[in-house]
């Protein structure tokens, strides 16, 4: 029985990835909410320190946890829809948890080239696609959550990616070299 609700959480999580489906399909769930944060966590922890030490991408991963859980909040409280919060967190992090799977490749790729100071110029367009679809799925969640238009959505997970790369990159800053 739980095996067939993660089963249908993980398809849900992948039709929201390709725009088939919104987070009020989805029922309430405090359980799936917690498999979806606790794989999110993982995947980006595991991206992390791909090119961090460990207590580097542990602090990575919680400021990304952290923001992605106090921005869904503020942003469904301005709007009044506070009881969406648990469907919209859970699709937040489900579908991040899919996406981010779906960059280990080239996360690890980038970091062996890091490693061995190789350009990265073919991993660029990789990372943008990977970047542009993130951002898309964002806006349609956000879009279902609050009840708006696509373009509304957009802002606001352009917003979510601007501040989390912004607070990862002043809280953690890259050495050169």
């Amino acid at each position: 029985m739980q095996l067939a609700k993660v089963r249908d959480s993980l398809w849900s999580w992948l039709q929201q990835c390709l725009l088939r489906r919104a987070p009020q399909d989805d029922p309430v769930s405090t359980t799936a909410l917690l498999q979806a944060l606790s794989g999110y966590t993982l995947i980006d922890l595991v991206q992390a320190s791909a090119s961090s030490s460990l207590p580097i991408a542990l602090g990575m991963t919680l400021v990304d946890a952290l923001l992605m859980v106090v921005f869904s909040w503020v942003v469904l409280r301005i709007a009044g829809y506070t009881q969406r919060f648990v469907q919209t967190l859970t699709a937040l992090a489900g579908t991040g948890m899919i996406l981010g799977l779906l960059a280990l490749p080239l996360v690890q790729l980038a970091a062996s080239a890091h490693r061995n100071d190789e350009p990265m110029t073919d991993l660029v367009l990789g990372w943008l696609m990977l970047l542009v679809w993130s951002i898309s799925v964002q806006a349609h969640i956000f879009r279902h959550a609050l009840t708006v238009r696509f373009g509304t959505g957009l802002l606001l997970a352009g917003l979510h990616t601007v501040l989390g790369i912004g607070l990862i990159e002043t809280l953690f800053p890259q050495t050169p070299g």
